[in-house]
């Protein structure tokens, strides 16, 4: 700590790092808001936790170990009880954080404690990305989950904020 201190000449933040469970949890609306199916990454290949981390390649270079490696679990094997936890805590920091239409949370589990990693409000809607994949397994096509976002959104506008 002392030696990031003196050699960036800026305060420095350490936390500690959460090996458990990692969770990918997709949220949606404004007001009422819906948790969609999680995903857990399965990280059972790897026995350093060092390796235990989605990282850029793991989502975005295939062929690399962590690409290859990291299964994604869909819909995450939870029982109901650990399943309404996540949900309360995810549901929690989207509205804390101030989240609009959409967004994805990644959280680890450990010891049975919910700990948020990341909240990303404006997070990737592609076809292949995990909310899109979340959303099918709810029962809705890509176009339906896309224009469901687009009807939040618009809803939030005086113009559309009465009609469905």
């Amino acid at each position: 700590m002392s030696y990031i201190i003196d050699a960036y000449h800026q305060p420095a933040l350490v936390e500690d790092f959460i090996d458990g469970r990692e969770f990918h949890v997709s949220l949606w609306g404004n007001g009422r808001i819906e948790m969609l199916p999680p995903a857990e990454m399965d990280f059972s290949l790897f026995s350093d936790f060092h390796d235990r981390l989605c990282t850029h390649d793991s989502k975005c270079v295939p062929g690399s170990l962590h690409y290859e490696g990291i299964q994604t679990l869909l819909p995450a094997p939870l029982s109901g009880e650990e399943l309404q936890a996540l949900g309360k805590v995810c549901m929690s920091a989207y509205m804390a954080v101030g989240c609009r239409d959409y967004g994805r949370l990644d959280v680890r589990s450990r010891d049975g404690v919910y700990y948020v990693l990341d909240v990303n409000p404006n997070a990737d809607i592609s076809a292949d990305a995990s909310l899109a994949c979340a959303a099918e397994i709810a029962g809705y096509s890509y176009g339906q989950a896309g224009s469901r976002i687009v009807r939040l959104a618009a809803r939030r506008h005086p113009v559309w904020a009465t009609q469905d």
